[in-house]
């Protein structure tokens, strides 16, 4: 895929994110279908300039670096305020939410949506729960460190993206369908935090 079409595919990508957020993720079905439908329709493109005798990119930390700093680089050209963690995770925060956040053995209830950076959906909280809501006890389970950065950034309300850099997901082998070497995106709305009890 080349440069522009690269470019192109992030654009969009931001643009469907920005939308959901705006509409408070109600409209994730439609979200998960237009996404599925950018990344099959990138893929054949990519698939049909291949001929026979040349294999498909390998993942490497250098082509990660690159795509997550195009992506990078255009969610602040379109007017994004993109943050650091003091861990290394980036990320967008689209409301603030209370002051008051997520603490060890806190019950936070928490929605969200899991992408790679060219679009595919990989998880989301849809998938596992009838209203789309995960009630989990924060630092009781173990979760990539990445995400598990980005749940201390958020209050009651909160409405964020976490950009997860490899090396705080899955690393150099990656899960599934999240091939090695990728950056992800979690979009998550924290709907609710009940303070730990004694």
């Amino acid at each position: 895929m080349s440069g522009s079409n690269w470019q192109l595919s992030v654009a969009i990508i931001i643009k469907i994110i920005t939308f959901a957020h705006k509409n408070n993720l109600a409209m994730y079905k439609t979200v998960k279908t237009i996404s599925f439908i950018i990344a099959i329709s990138f893929a054949f493109t990519a698939i049909s300039c291949l001929d026979d005798s040349v294999e498909l990119e390998e993942r490497t930390p250098e082509l990660e670096a690159a795509e997550l700093f195009a992506f990078l680089d255009e969610a602040e050209t379109e007017g994004f305020d993109v943050d650091t963690s003091d861990l290394g995770i980036y990320y967008i925060i689209y409301e603030t939410g209370s002051d008051t956040l997520a603490q060890a053995g806190d019950t936070c209830h928490l929605e969200y949506t899991g992408y790679l950076l060219n679009g595919i959906i990989f998880d989301s909280s849809y998938d596992h729960y009838v209203d789309g809501i995960w009630h989990l006890i924060y630092k009781d389970i173990q979760l990539i460190q990445g995400f598990d950065d980005g749940i201390a950034l958020m209050g009651k309300g909160t409405v964020l993206d976490m950009i997860i850099p490899s090396q705080l997901g899955y690393g150099p082998y990656g899960s599934d369908i999240i091939p090695p070497y990728s950056t992800l995106v979690f979009s998550a709305k924290m709907h609710d935090i009940l303070p730990k009890t004694n």
